[in-house]
């Protein structure tokens, strides 16, 4: 579902027990966040950073997905049945990875059931409709094998009046066979049934879309998506004396039967479009992939050494293609034509492969109140044909030598200073749904960063986290004849701040700020096709997060976020921009007690102010914002 559905998502926005990630009645990201640049733990995502945002490019565009620690090839999403958590790693959280990567890392940790019976149930209503049922469960079988299942109903409605309906499952084990070994084996299963994405929008010129009503479907009901996603695979970690081997093999998919595009072209400033739909005939892409990781630590007094050698690799394919535009009519958005579904004849489908192969050694040294400092030295094998109909294969290698060195200066038990250089081979970003070449991904690029920045203990509770970064990747967008491809290169130079701790008793806050400033070059830009600003960046992102659960009545707490960003481009000439907004948020939780089981109600008004606004994509697609919206969960343990 991850790449489908990537798009829309971008538009719109340390360990724990075993068992207690399994209790889904605790779930608060809020208190779980070590900062503000992204956290994410039932369903709740906080921080200014996000999968398919950091520092202005989409970690997951560019495969920087782990899992447990582990390199996977993500084709398509995960389910929070077999997920407990996601933590975004940038600047110095991201030098704990022995390997880190230029556009940060998304780290998901596994649902690991523990050594105790339990069924956590949790039901929701809203927002727009929606209703959704969740079963987890875990079971010890015996004092060392214990295993977990879930079954999650989705009846989902979406913002722009679309719905879908979802059904997710998963199956996952921890098992001990030896002290010192853990093997986690899983497999995972989304159902897509009927999903009616977000219509995409395109001005005719410099202007933007005029308001439109919210929560209204647009366009076509047969122009819906169908089929599955799974995720697979096996974990394993295996610690003897100051030896540990970490092991990961994954199998990801995305399977789509059917697949459509809703777009409205030539937005007029009075309303009037012209109404498309791009019909093909379903897609799949599907990758193996994993990674073997042996580590030796060297204990030397005050000091500690680390030596890291690594072996990853994927192998993946992807089948896309042979679709077909349905022109609807030209109309007013918002008086809908009902159009029958026509019989389609699709043309033939284009194919790729990728294989990859990454072998990789890194030092990391530890000095006890003066520092760390870290060297890491990578091969890659990088290989992409693409089976075209009708054409010859087109054969793409690549095979770069990545360096990656990082050190911290400890100026104080409190104050530490950083700075990193980092090299990476990622993936490029998969032509959008309206392209003429919609679904190609072109090959792998190669990009550099480097940041520098402090970290400050306040008090033993309150940290703040200060940086700055420069990024640099090749520029792919469309071209005026809606192609995309590469044209230019990008730089985006920026810092970013987290404050985070209990401020005050019961009172946790979280805040954080990117400030980014994009810049293009290249031929596209000296003759005028793009501009120096990109299209959908903008300077600043903010948000700030309380949560206070007071002493004197612990069941309850109430939580206050705030969200804003400053002017987002929204023209080559950098002159058209989509205003800056805010937008504020309320909620609270009640603790209580369902018989003996501990539950907790989560009530959230997101919006309150109802304000309208829009965001858009480097390739010029609008979408309206969230409107305001009243969600209720209520969440329970049976142990």
């Amino acid at each position: 579902m991850r790449r489908f559905s990537c798009t829309v998502i971008a538009l719109a926005f340390a360990a724990m027990p075993a068992a207690a990630l399994a209790q889904r009645a605790d779930d608060n990201a809020t208190t779980s966040a070590e900062d503000a640049f992204g956290t994410s733990i039932g369903g709740e995502q906080i921080g200014i950073y996000n999968p398919n945002y950091v520092r202005g490019f989409s970690a997951a565009e560019a495969g920087n997905i782990r899992l447990d620690g582990l390199y996977i090839d993500q084709q398509a999403s995960f389910t929070d049945r077999v997920i407990a958590g996601l933590q975004m790693r940038v600047g110095l959280s991201a030098q704990g990875y022995p390997f880190p990567a230029p556009t940060g890392i998304a780290d998901y940790d596994l649902r690991k059931p523990g050594m105790k019976r339990l069924l956590s149930v949790s039901g929701r209503v809203g927002p727009f409709g929606t209703k959704v049922l969740e079963l987890d469960g875990q079971l010890p079988v015996t004092d060392r094998l214990s295993i977990g299942a879930g079954y999650g109903i989705f009846s989902d409605r979406n913002h722009t009046g679309g719905s879908a309906d979802f059904r997710t499952m998963a199956l996952i084990a921890r098992w001990e066979p030896v002290d010192g070994v853990e093997i986690t084996p899983f497999w995972s299963r989304i159902g897509i049934h009927d999903e009616e994405l977000p219509p995409l929008l395109l001005t005719a010129g410099d202007h933007l879309p005029p308001r439109i009503e919210r929560v209204k479907r647009l366009g076509q009901k047969w122009a819906a998506n169908e089929g599955e996603t799974i995720n697979a695979g096996i974990a394993t970690t295996t610690r003897h004396g100051d030896w540990t081997l970490k092991a990961g093999a994954f199998r990801s998919i995305l399977d789509l039967d059917r697949q459509h595009t809703q777009l409205f072209l030539n937005v007029r400033p009075d309303g009037a479009a012209d109404e498309v739909v791009i019909a093909e005939p379903g897609r799949r892409s599907a990758s193996t992939s994993g990674e073997v990781r042996l580590s030796r630590r060297i204990e030397d007094g005050p000091r500690l050494h680390m030596l890291h050698l690594s072996l990853k690799g994927r192998d993946r394919s992807r089948t896309y293609g042979g679709g077909r535009e349905i022109f609807v009519g030209n109309h007013p958005i918002e008086d809908p034509v009902i159009f029958p579904e026509p019989v389609s004849v699709f043309g033939p489908k284009t194919r790729d492969t990728v294989r990859q192969w990454t072998v990789g050694v890194a030092y990391e040294g530890r000095w006890k109140n003066v520092g760390e400092v870290s060297v890491g030295l990578q091969k890659t094998d990088y290989r992409k044909r693409v089976f075209g109909p009708g054409v010859p294969v087109v054969t793409t290698k690549d095979a770069p030598l990545l360096l990656n060195a990082t050190a911290a200066v400890h100026a104080s038990p409190s104050l530490a200073f950083y700075g990193g250089y980092t090299q990476g081979l990622e993936e490029s970003p998969v032509a959008p749904g309206h392209a003429v070449n919609r679904d190609e991904a072109p090959p792998a690029i190669r990009t550099r960063q480097v940041d520098a920045g402090l970290r400050w203990s306040i008090t033993p509770a309150i940290r703040l986290v200060a940086g700055v970064f420069e990024v640099r990747k090749p520029f792919y967008s469309l071209d005026t004849a809606r192609v995309f491809r590469q044209l230019g290169n990008v730089r985006h130079r920026g810092a970013e701040f987290s404050l985070s701790g209990q401020v005050a008793p019961g009172l946790t806050a979280i805040a954080g700020t990117a400030l980014i400033d994009a810049t293009l070059s290249g031929d596209a830009v000296d003759s005028g096709l793009v501009g120096k600003k990109p299209v959908a960046s903008f300077g600043r992102l903010s948000t700030a997060v309380l949560d206070y659960r007071p002493t004197f009545a612990p069941a309850v707490s109430v939580d206050v976020v705030v969200e804003s960003t400053s002017d987002r481009v929204a023209s080559v000439d950098g002159k058209l921009v989509i205003p800056a907004r805010a937008i504020a948020s309320v909620g609270g939780r009640y603790r209580f007690k369902l018989g003996k089981a501990p539950a907790t109600l989560r009530v959230q008004l997101a919006n309150i102010a109802n304000k309208f606004g829009w965001a858009n994509g480097s390739s010029g697609i609008y979408l309206y914002n969230f409107p305001r919206r009243l969600t209720a969960t209520l969440t329970t343990d049976f142990g």
